[in-house]
């Protein structure tokens, strides 16, 4: 497969999957979703690849989805054109699922290395690796809620298990956004450095798990995610059920207007 919004390359054991949109901060549309799940499939079942990086080209992770690819026409939007470009949207890329399920089921190590802003499916794909490591300037977030959805497992299953679940409501339902410092302190990171260490931070965290053995590193996380009882795949095709319709609310419109129009929502229950 031919990539155009990612970049793929192999560093010893370690294969990096950089986001390369940096002109709208790595937001995906369909076609990264394609790219990403491709990527991290190849380099699960490549022999030569012991761990996955994700990380981000430029001053951004992911800045989410890319609103004005997907749901924006030209010069206006209403909520019915929103609801027909999502409809759309969900069926080019099959809802969330796919994505979620690709980093989700990878049997090898994955580590977000978060370069700078991750908010909406870019907070989810960071949450989705293994580890996670970030610059203290990086700002992370939540962000569904503010644009009247509700996001993927991600944030409403693996985030409350990471951190604890009051800390995880606060989070997820403000749409609240931290910085690396922070989500440092609360554990969603293992570590917080300057953003020109995060390279070398990356690397010493790749040698560190070099001492692995790879198969029993597997199992492990097999074993680790069993532990943690909690099916994925089910949890996912639930958070579908409830958040799908949602994007065919008033809310959702002025979610997204709001965003585009860099002001606060003013949500009515509708």
């Amino acid at each position: 497969m031919d990539y155009e919004d990612i970049l793929v390359e192999d560093r010893g054991k370690a294969t990096w999957i950089t986001l390369n949109r940096p002109d709208v901060m790595n937001a995906i549309r369909p076609q990264t979703h394609r790219e990403i799940i491709n990527a991290f499939q190849q380099a699960d079942q490549s022999p030569d690849t012991h761990f996955i990086v994700l990380t981000g080209a430029g001053r951004a992770f992911c800045a989410g989805d890319d609103f004005k690819e997907v749901f924006l026409a030209e010069k206006s939007v209403v909520g019915t054109e929103s609801a027909i470009k999502f409809d759309r949207y969900n069926k080019e890329i099959g809802a969330a699922t796919p994505i979620v399920m690709a980093l989700a089921n990878c049997t090898k190590p994955t580590i977000a290395v978060v370069n700078g802003v991750a908010v909406g499916i870019g907070m989810d794909l960071a949450l989705l690796c293994d580890m996670r490591i970030a610059a203290t300037t990086a700002s992370m977030g939540s962000f569904y809620v503010r644009r009247g959805f509700a996001g993927t497992v991600a944030s409403t299953v693996i985030l409350p298990q990471i951190i604890g679940l009051s800390r995880a409501m606060e989070l997820i339902l403000s749409g609240e956004k931290i910085d690396g410092v922070e989500a440092e302190r609360l554990g969603i990171v293992s570590r917080a450095v300057a953003p020109e260490e995060l390279d070398a931070a990356a690397d010493e965290l790749i040698e560190k798990l070099s001492w692995g053995a790879p198969l029993a590193q597997k199992a492990i996380k097999r074993i680790v995610k069993k532990g943690l009882g909690v099916d994925l795949q089910s949890m996912e095709e639930y958070t579908r059920l409830l958040s799908d319709p949602l994007w065919d609310t008033e809310d959702h419109t002025e979610g997204v207007m709001s965003y585009v129009e860099k002001r606060k929502p003013s949500f009515k229950a509708q």
